[in-house]
């Protein structure tokens, strides 16, 4: 079973949007099903990404059926009975059915939501801290279940539920913008994790949101001399230059191939800054040059993660 966190440092990233994109292809490659469905879980808990992307804040059965609920204190994840369909078990069962939202079977694409404005446990600085026992227990009966995968749309650097989507996924969905900022920080970032929590997992890195007009700036080299950088290249070459050294010296995989691939990232795609959507759902003959690129690279990522 394929465990994938989509993470990304800092907010912004157009993370929530990037999941929901590569879930249809997934879904197809892991061969899901209602029997052995794609398990969606939105960790992401002070915004709620994918629960609003799918509408799932204000139905009734959110208040029990809902993240903080199950995996904080007091929630509980009943184990797999043997002989027990995955249809019958108290919580699976009871996961939102999303399959048709992307073309699927309705079951076999289901949603955990987080509930809005319900939290875990908090310390008092306000950080997330609370056992994992209850989400140790959610993701070993999805297993026990053979569900085709579990996709965590997890929250930004080190809160709680991002810990446990990456400690416990087989991928990580690494997502960046090509900005400065983003470069250097997702590289600390991972730098960092990787001195911790090096345990061979695979990190796709993904720059999202790609400018799609070429721009030259006036920059200053590693001596201080001025120099002309040419962007995106620049940005492209700066990528693979700060994670060499990760690379080079870490247990965890680095799956480069949308940063040195013949498209730099997942080209920027302006219908999403006004309403969030599908690109796979739309008619080819609607979609523009770059949103024809960005469907090619949200398939391509599934395809990495399917493979490896």
């Amino acid at each position: 079973m394929k465990t994938i966190s989509c993470f990304s440092y800092k907010g912004g990233a157009g993370r929530s949007t990037l999941a929901l994109n590569v879930v249809p292809f997934l879904a197809e490659k892991l061969n899901a099903t209602p029997d052995q469905p794609l398990i969606l879980v939105d960790l992401d808990v002070d915004s709620c990404g994918l629960t609003f992307l799918f509408d799932l804040a204000n139905k009734p059965r959110i208040a029990t059926m809902n993240v903080q609920h199950l995996f904080g204190k007091g929630g509980s994840i009943p184990q797999a009975e043997e002989d027990e369909d995955i249809h019958d078990h108290s919580v699976l069962s009871g996961l939102f059915p999303v399959g048709e939202f992307f073309g699927f079977e309705d079951k076999a694409i289901v949603c955990l939501p987080a509930r809005p404005q319900a939290r875990l446990s908090e310390t008092e600085n306000g950080n997330y801290d609370y056992s994992d026992k209850n989400f140790a227990d959610f993701v070993r009966v999805c297993r026990d279940y053979d569900c085709a995968g579990i996709l965590f749309d997890a929250p930004v650097g080190g809160q709680c539920t991002a810990n446990w989507a990456n400690q416990y996924a087989s991928h990580i969905m690494c997502v960046m913008r090509p900005t400065q900022q983003f470069r250097k920080g997702t590289d600390r970032f991972f730098d960092d994790y990787d001195r911790t929590n090096a345990r061979g997992q695979n990190i796709i890195v993904i720059p999202n949101v790609v400018p799609t007009d070429e721009l030259t700036i006036k920059g200053k080299d590693e001596n201080g001399q001025e120099e002309i950088r040419s962007y995106p290249n620049y940005a492209k070459e700066d990528i693979q230059k700060i994670f060499s050294d990760n690379i080079e010296r870490h247990n965890n995989r680095y799956n480069m191939e949308l940063v040195t691939g013949d498209v730099f990232g997942i080209p920027k795609v302006d219908r999403f800054m006004w309403q969030e959507g599908v690109l796979r759902n739309v008619p080819r003959t609607e979609l523009n040059e770059h949103e024809r690129l960005a469907l090619k690279q949200y398939e391509k990522v599934a395809e990495i993660i399917s493979r490896d």
